[in-house]
């Protein structure tokens, strides 16, 4: 049997991957007590974290195929 990783879905084990991506690109903060937020419409899933030192907005954006 293949270990699976954390999350039971492709949407949470994605999510889990950008909640180790912390540290912000602008002013260097490491949110270690943040994580991204996600929010879908059926179509297209958005991930996004501000950071709470220097107000940087980081979001990716995937749409679903179909």
């Amino acid at each position: 049997m293949v270990p699976r990783s954390s999350g039971s879905t492709p949407f949470e084990r994605l999510k889990n991957r950008f909640d180790r991506d912390m540290v912000c690109p602008e002013c260097g903060y490491d949110d270690d007590e943040g994580e991204w937020l996600s929010e879908t419409d059926g179509r297209r899933v958005v991930y996004q974290h501000i950071c709470p030192s220097c107000g940087k907005v980081r979001q990716s954006c995937y749409t679903l195929g179909g």
